[in-house]
């Protein structure tokens, strides 16, 4: 008898059979698939037969040569490898849930499916160690932080199973021979009479079965920053970055980021350090999750001096223009000095020496010749397929439409992730800017006949109160384009 065909057994109880405990996610698990923490159950021959076209077994120990041994946190495999990949009971036994359904997240590919079941209510079974349990809520979390979205979380087994579990090994510690006896006989028989999953059982459940896509190209970004409570160490930092603004930065550096073949962050406009902490305090719970050490991924560019505006709102009356904040900025971020390269001094002057850039903030950009010099000096830089770009102002009341100009002038290389409702853009860097496309003063070169097409293109694309933003941002472009011939 084929193995997944097979009722299986712990003690007393039984399950059903593999086979029917996959077969509602079958159809997600295609080509060529992985089947991460495969332990000794050989499910090829049922997956050929719902179209997967080729398994690769791994897991962390096993005496059978043709599975590939390694630890799940940290796979051999190249991203974006597997049409679909299997987690079947893995996650309670590894020391990091987190970073190994990242891996996962990672090695699928776009589009692809990631099955990842986990138990709910069950006893602690050491192989070799258990450290956790999941609710649906829970598990569904768990793949949105990795970036995956939630397709279905559906219950596995019945409440029999659930129950003489819990009696099998209450039975075990007590000891004692007539309830050991009497508890298998109860739970053999009942578990054998009722071992099909109820679907309605989610609240006692005994296990749950989570469905998660990698998003396809183009989509690399979930919505689970939105749901992120501002961290305290973001509230007591002076800034003008709006809440959702900071929950995305947050989000980015801690579940985005990879830092894959040297990259960094560039936080370009940092002010008094409102957007570097975000970045800081996420890119630190990364770091630490995954076992790294902190090192300086942050890279921050400000002049660091006081602008009339800003008094006394964000300096004491009486501050002269032009002095110098940096001061305050270090104090600031001085809990995250490890993390973060500070650059000090116009970024008009900046170059760029420090390797692929991962996530650029720009919130510097309050000038078109600003604006021409960023991207210039920092978008060849992107990664493509992976790189966001967050312009700060894109939609901020009617100023700045150079960045509007911008995005859309290098459309065929970006593309619209998501928004902060207000103020903040995320692009996405699809495929890398040509050199001869890729102009050193983009906004400048181009007529005002480009311009105003080009705004209304951006326009185009937003609906409300967000389009008659960027049209008004239009007008006010072109009376400082007015003002200044």
């Amino acid at each position: 008898m084929n193995q997944t065909s097979a009722a299986t057994r712990v003690g007393p109880v039984y399950f059903q059979p593999l086979d029917d405990e996959l077969a509602p996610v079958a159809r997600y698990l295609r080509g060529h698939l992985l089947n991460a923490g495969c332990g000794t159950r050989d499910v090829a021959a049922f997956f050929r037969a719902s179209g997967v076209t080729r398994v690769t077994r791994y897991d962390i120990a096993s005496d059978d040569p043709d599975v590939i041994l390694g630890p799940l946190e940290a796979t051999p495999f190249e991203s974006a490898t597997f049409d679909a990949v299997l987690c079947n009971a893995v996650l309670e036994h590894v020391t990091s849930a987190e970073d190994s359904i990242r891996e996962l997240a990672r090695v699928v590919k776009p589009g692809g499916y990631v099955v990842v079941a986990v138990p709910f209510l069950q006893p602690f079974h050491a192989a070799p160690t258990d450290y956790r349990r999941y609710t649906a809520d829970g598990l569904a979390d768990l793949g949105s932080r990795a970036g995956l979205e939630v397709v279905s979380v559906l219950p596995v087994h019945t409440i029999a199973q659930t129950i003489g579990w819990i009696l099998w090994a209450w039975a075990e510690e007590k000891g004692g021979r007539l309830r050991r006896r009497a508890v298998w006989l109860l739970v053999s028989l009942a578990t054998r009479r009722w071992h099909r999953t109820d679907a309605s059982g989610v609240a006692s459940a005994n296990t749950f079965q989570a469905v998660f896509q990698r998003p396809p190209e183009g989509q690399a970004l979930t919505d689970a920053w939105r749901r992120r409570p501002v961290s305290p160490a973001c509230a007591r930092v002076p800034t003008m970055l709006l809440p959702d603004e900071l929950r995305l930065l947050h989000y980015l550096a801690d579940s985005y980021f990879t830092g894959a073949d040297g990259a960094c962050i560039v936080d370009a406009g940092c002010f008094l350090g409102g957007s570097t902490v975000a970045l800081a305090e996420g890119l630190r719970m990364s770091l630490r999750r995954r076992g790294l050490p902190e090192r300086p991924l942050i890279h921050s560019f400000d002049r660091f001096e006081v602008e009339e505006w800003t008094v006394p709102t964000f300096f004491p009356a009486g501050t002269p223009p032009g002095a110098s904040f940096r001061a305050a900025f270090d104090a600031n971020v001085a809990p995250y000095a490890p993390l973060v390269v500070v650059h000090d001094g116009d970024v008009i002057d900046a170059e760029w020496h420090d390797g692929p850039i991962e996530i650029l903030f720009v919130d510097v950009a309050k000038h078109w010749t600003v604006c021409d010099r960023v991207t210039w000096t920092f978008f060849p830089h992107l990664i493509p397929g992976r790189s966001l770009v967050v312009q700060q102002d894109y939609l901020y009341h009617h100023w700045v439409a150079w960045l509007h100009v911008t995005m859309e002038f290098y459309a065929d290389y970006f593309e619209y992730v998501c928004d902060t409702r207000r103020n903040s853009v995320v692009f996405r860097h699809t495929r890398a800017i040509p050199p001869d496309v890729l102009r050193e003063h983009t906004v400048e070169s181009l007529t005002t006949e480009e311009k105003i097409a080009l705004m209304d293109r951006a326009a185009a694309r937003f609906a409300g109160e967000q389009r008659d933003m960027l049209v008004s941002a239009k007008r006010h472009f072109l009376g400082q384009l007015a003002e200044a011939s």
